[in-house]
């Protein structure tokens, strides 16, 4: 009997130091260590005027063409309102293409939860130097609610080339005057 319970006893003890060894392995770790140097440089896209930049109301791309606010865009009733050349990117670099693409951020309505149902659409359409349409499907649609678009897929601008952003808008038959709604929109770029 002494056998079996100097066996047991050994298993117990062999147990407990292999409970010992693992936890005390669990605390064991080390650190990487990652020191970056962080350089502020110019955008390589940037926005720039367009011929309607400032019909358009576009203030803020001047500074470091990172951001533009437009403080004039307007609908009218039943009509569709084309700013042709709203704000420009550009790729100011010389040697590479950098690919942009459009992201949806936040749609606020202004003048309370009518605002929406006094749009049709509003549209931002990216155009390519030589006048092909690069992104056509980004349109928020109005309605009852807001309906944002999807992210659109990259699209490559070429080195040293001046692309356009045409924004369209149009109000329903009867819209109410003084209506307002801001959108925020990322031009996501690869670099």
């Amino acid at each position: 009997m002494s056998r079996v319970f100097s066996k047991s006893v050994k298993m117990l003890i062999l147990t407990l130091a292999s409970i010992l060894v693992v936890s005390v392995s669990a605390a064991t770790y080390y650190s990487l260590v990652m020191d970056p140097h962080v350089g502020i440089e110019g955008a390589l896209i940037q926005f720039v005027a367009g011929d309607d930049s400032t019909n358009a109301g576009a203030t803020g791309y001047s500074t470091d063409g990172t951001w533009v606010k437009f403080t004039s865009i307007k609908a009218y009733p039943n009509a569709t309102l084309t700013y042709e050349e709203a704000i420009n990117v550009s790729n100011t670099d010389s040697s590479n293409p950098h690919s942009v693409r459009f992201r949806p951020g936040s749609i606020t309505n202004l003048n309370g939860s009518a605002t929406s149902a006094n749009f049709t659409k509003i549209a931002f359409v990216l155009i390519a130097q030589n006048g092909t349409v690069a992104i056509s499907n980004f349109n928020y649609t109005g309605g009852g609610s807001w309906t944002p678009p999807s992210t659109t897929s990259y699209v490559p601008i070429p080195q040293s080339e001046e692309w356009t952003i045409r924004i369209e808008t149009t109000a329903t038959s009867g819209a109410m005057a003084d209506v307002m709604v801001e959108i925020d929109i990322y031009i996501d770029v690869e670099e």
